[in-house]
């Protein structure tokens, strides 16, 4: 529901601009993992050692998100992975270090940083589209 001025959102209506925000980081992330020419093809089950039994998935199968809200309004995003998409992140695994220049094949992939850089400035004007406005309300006086 839109009060009739530009920029004032209902609850709904910001939390359905955040949820489709969330959605495109997840598929961009998604492409970004698939993208990848080495990993994991299938999941991977550990048969000995102190993992035996965990199963690590594919990465770009298992990019979830999930929205935090605080009185009915989402007040933050989190999303989650696989420990090993931050190895990918990195370029480190198996003893490499993150420093570690022309001794490993390891290449550092912004698979979830670099969508996270191109999409900052559509979170920042849902955001601030939102939150200016509340700041104005509440100046003004005006309930909701």
């Amino acid at each position: 529901m839109h009060t009739g001025r530009r920029g004032i959102l209902d609850n709904s209506e910001y939390n359905g601009k955040m949820q489709r925000w969330s959605t495109s980081v997840q598929q961009m992330a998604k492409a970004k993992a698939s993208a990848f020419s080495k990993g994991k093809k299938r999941s991977h089950t550990y048969l000995s050692g102190p993992k035996k039994g965990t199963v690590e998935p594919v990465l770009r199968n298992h990019i979830q998100y999930q929205l935090k809200s605080d009185e009915g309004e989402v007040a933050g995003v989190a999303f989650q992975f696989p420990v090993h998409g931050i190895f990918r992140e990195y370029g480190v695994g198996r003893g490499t270090p993150r420093n570690m220049v022309g001794h490993t094949s390891r290449r550092m992939s912004d698979w979830l940083s670099g969508t996270l850089e191109r999409k900052e400035d559509e979170l920042a004007d849902i955001v601030a589209e939102q939150h200016a406005d509340k700041a104005i309300r509440v100046f003004a006086g005006v309930k909701k």
